[in-house]
């Protein structure tokens, strides 16, 4: 399924509660598991969820909580690290997992009244951003990129635990993101070129709500389709 296949859906799901647009699926998990609210979505579209690097053969679908006017709530999920750290941080690739990730979004700011009550949240507009029509932007995304590494490798040969931690860009970061096990450890990170742990827990790259708000402000150039 390619991206602008599912344009036309979208407009008649805005500004409409979960709750009258529930099919058959259970909604109570919701404020426990905040993929849910992507997946929920998928259903909506009719769109298969499975493992693919993005959603669409041609782009990725993101959603983020957001205020009433879509101005963002919090930091939006991109992608988890730890499978390709070495391929991230080690190899001069043209292209990587993130930058394939992010090149071409549709992104639904979802807004949640009460946190407890996902029978009333609702989704906005959805905008359409697509960096393949906006070299600025492509290369923000390459630089953000870059100086993450940067602040990577430095924090793993100078940092007092020799571990990754919390590096950001203008609009991307990287920064721990993980469950506990039953035994209440986490997913260390581990690294073959350096033959050692880099984390003891899961890493994932964010876009800082900066991305966001750039969106709705008008800064980053988008499609609303209505």
């Amino acid at each position: 399924m390619r991206l602008e296949d599912v344009f036309s859906k979208l407009p008649s799901l805005y500004n409409k509660k979960f709750g009258d647009l529930k099919l058959q699926e259970d909604i109570s998990a919701f404020t426990i598991n905040k993929g849910n609210t992507g997946q929920f979505l998928q259903q909506l579209l009719n769109m298969p969820n499975n493992s693919n690097l993005t959603d669409f053969v041609d782009g990725e679908l993101k959603t983020n909580k957001s205020h009433p006017n879509g101005m963002p709530r919090e930091t939006m999920f991109i992608t988890q690290i730890s499978r390709d750290f070495d391929s991230l941080f080690y190899e001069e690739l043209e292209s990587n997992r993130l930058l394939d990730k992010i090149n071409n979004l549709l992104y639904l700011p979802v807004v949640k009244p009460d946190a407890n009550s996902p029978e009333e949240w609702y989704f906005l507009p959805a905008h359409h951003i697509d960096s393949e029509r906006n070299l600025e932007l492509k290369e923000i995304y390459l630089q953000d990129f870059l100086n993450i590494k940067h602040q990577i490798l430095e924090h793993l040969e100078h940092s007092n635990d020799g571990y990754i931690h919390t590096s950001s860009g203008r609009y991307i970061q990287i920064r721990s993101k993980d469950s506990k096990r039953k035994d209440g450890t986490y997913n260390p990170i581990y690294s073959e070129v350096l033959g050692r742990e880099v984390s003891d827990k899961n890493h994932a790259f964010y876009f800082k709500t900066d991305f966001m708000k750039a969106i709705q402000s008008g800064e980053i150039p988008s499609d609303i389709i209505t």
